[in-house]
């Protein structure tokens, strides 16, 4: 079993890199690599790729803009169960919600009193198998369970031996939906963290061209504050057609 621990990421680099991060176009986001130590990855690669509980969401509307998606947890249950199914990405997942790495995004993004969401709505583990996409979108922003405000994502990716060519780059555009303006290869130890807003339009709409074996994995934390800042309305996910 591996040790997570408070040290595990250059704490330091919060207070460092917060001017990039809050200046960063077309919203605040930021790129890390090398985020974890390596081994530690390793062990959760190892886990994800031996997890056989997955779950695909049957929803009409979504289908012609979420294909091929499928996720871990599902719903309170499932998430509960994480500790003894997952054990070892159940730790990363507690450290990457404890408050030292709460501290940590607040010192990086400038939003304060942070809440972690133990329950993974719609986060955790996040499988995209050849031929999927996800379509440019605009996150919900209330909890489905609590009176709580999404601000931020955290986007970690697992995929060793990226192929460029397979597609698959998170893609970030400007506000009036007129062109991609970075685009991210999912690549391994690699996260991204990124402000919730109305003007946050990301996604991964080129679909998957990987080999059949072979999938996009990561795993998304989205944290909440208890306050609704004034510049986000309350909305579930609002998705748009990029081709």
């Amino acid at each position: 079993m591996i040790k997570i621990n408070k040290n595990m990421i250059n704490l330091r680099l919060s207070k460092q890199l917060a001017t990039q991060y809050q200046l960063a176009k077309p919203f605040p986001y930021i790129v890390i690599d090398d985020f974890l130590p390596e081994m530690v990855l390793n062990n959760v690669v190892d886990e994800f790729d031996n997890n056989d509980k997955w779950w695909y969401d049957r929803v009409k509307w979504t289908e012609e803009f979420q294909v091929n998606k499928f996720y871990w947890p599902h719903d309170k249950e499932s998430a509960n169960n994480m500790s003894s199914d997952l054990p070892v990405i159940s730790k990363l997942i507690d450290y990457l919600n404890s408050p030292t790495m709460l501290k940590y995004l607040e010192e990086l993004t400038g939003i304060k009193n942070l809440i972690a969401d133990e329950l993974l709505m719609g986060g955790g583990l996040h499988k995209i198998k050849t031929g999927g996409k996800l379509a440019i979108h605009k996150d919900y922003t209330v909890h489905p369970t609590k009176k709580m405000y999404r601000r931020l994502n955290l986007l970690l990716y697992l995929n060793k031996d990226w192929d460029s060519s397979w597609e698959g780059n998170l893609e970030l555009w400007d506000k009036d939906m007129t062109k991609c303006e970075i685009s991210v290869e999912p690549l391994f130890n690699r996260v991204v963290i990124f402000t919730i807003g109305e003007d946050s339009l990301h996604g991964h709409p080129i679909p998957l061209n990987t080999p059949e074996d072979k999938s996009r994995n990561s795993i998304a934390l989205y944290y909440f504050t208890e306050e609704k800042p004034e510049e986000i309305g309350e909305h579930t996910v609002i998705f748009y057609k990029t081709q």
